[in-house]
């Protein structure tokens, strides 16, 4: 038991590696179930979704009963599918999580927060917008300042979606105002990159630029190696937009290595989407054709619709460049079907 109370205050500073060494080091016994949940939990932490996944499948067999962990794996295993962008998972785990929370009455919110998330990630945005800004304003009348700052990094993500995007980046600086009045870093860190992001694309660089190198600060001495990744990837979209290609091609190859160790295939999909629009504008052409189709595989069936669009759009592109018209309005008109059918404005995007 003392054991396990170390484990839960080393997560809650989180710090994962120790979380994790100190789980492994403990032997099962009457807790098993608790510790491998616990241990997914430190995997989740540390970006390793997919492994943690396991172990959550791993606690609910060991669980025997034990309704309301059943009802904690399924929260954290939709948490991992989401971010995995696997869709039939996300939307598997939160349903179910959201019918046991009402059954048993207990973690109502979190399990309506992960519905409406895995509701954004299938497209139905009017349904989780209103899912959201419902909860958004639960937690506001109870004084959750965690979860209104996550609520509201939610909410910018989907207005991005939408093209709404002064309400987008209002949504972010709102959520970084409520995460450092929370004392939580991680979730500021968070908001930086939603605001980061959407300042790139909306065609404010500087901005962008100072959100991410911000956020780099704050993940930088953590275990998070999802969050440097991102913040890799980030910078480097930014670099490539106002010209420093170099600077922004070493970046996303770190960005790469940092999403292989972690089996982030939808993000690595953006690196490889990036690492082409760079050798396209260096006129390597047959280089920029191999990113965009490593890209485009790894995208694929992981409810990535912006990250199919855009490579859709950049080979069209390219190959108009390399001499290929027929093909390359084929393609443009692949493209923007794809796009009217996912409600998407990326073909409007032009800052990306």
């Amino acid at each position: 038991m003392e054991n396990m109370e170390k484990i839960e205050k080393l997560l809650d500073r989180g710090e994962f590696g120790r979380a994790l060494a100190a789980v492994k080091n403990t032997k099962t016994g009457p807790g098993k179930a608790r510790l491998l949940f616990m241990r997914g939990e430190a995997l989740r932490g540390l970006g390793l979704f997919g492994e943690a996944i396991k172990e959550y499948a791993a606690a609910r067999r060991a669980a025997r009963g034990d309704a309301e962990l059943g009802l904690e794996t399924l929260i954290s295993e939709a948490r991992c599918c989401r971010a995995l962008g696997a869709e039939r998972g996300t939307l598997a785990s939160a349903k179910a999580a959201l019918a046991l929370s009402k059954k048993l009455d207990i973690y109502g919110v979190e399990a309506e927060l992960e519905w409406a998330l895995a509701l954004r990630l299938v497209g139905k945005l009017p349904e989780a917008a209103r899912l959201l800004e419902k909860l958004l304003k639960n937690y506001k009348r109870a004084s959750d300042l965690g979860g209104a700052a996550f609520a509201l990094w939610a909410l910018g993500g989907l207005y991005r979606l939408q093209g709404r995007y002064a309400e987008g980046i209002a949504a972010f600086e709102a959520s970084l105002n409520f995460a450092r009045k929370d004392g939580d870093e991680a979730a500021a860190g968070y908001a930086l990159f939603g605001m980061g992001g959407l300042s790139r694309v909306a065609g404010f660089m500087g901005r962008a630029l100072d959100c991410y190198v911000r956020a780099r600060r704050l993940f930088a001495a953590t275990d998070d190696t999802f969050a440097k990744a991102y913040a890799e990837c980030g910078t480097s979209n930014v670099l490539r937009q106002i010209g420093r290609l170099e600077e922004a091609y070493a970046g996303y190859a770190r960005a790469h290595k940092l999403y292989s160790g972690i089996s982030d295939w939808a993000d690595l999909g953006f690196v490889e989407w990036g690492m082409g629009e760079i050798k396209k504008k260096n006129g390597d052409f047959h280089a920029a054709l191999d990113h965009y189709s490593k890209g485009a595989a790894l995208f694929k069936g992981r409810s990535e619709p912006r990250g199919e669009a855009l490579t859709l759009l950049s080979l069209a592109n390219l190959y108009y460049l390399m001499g290929q018209t027929a093909r390359a309005e084929a393609q443009h008109a692949a493209a923007f079907k794809f796009i009217k059918r996912h409600g998407l404005h990326t073909h409007l995007e032009t800052f990306t």
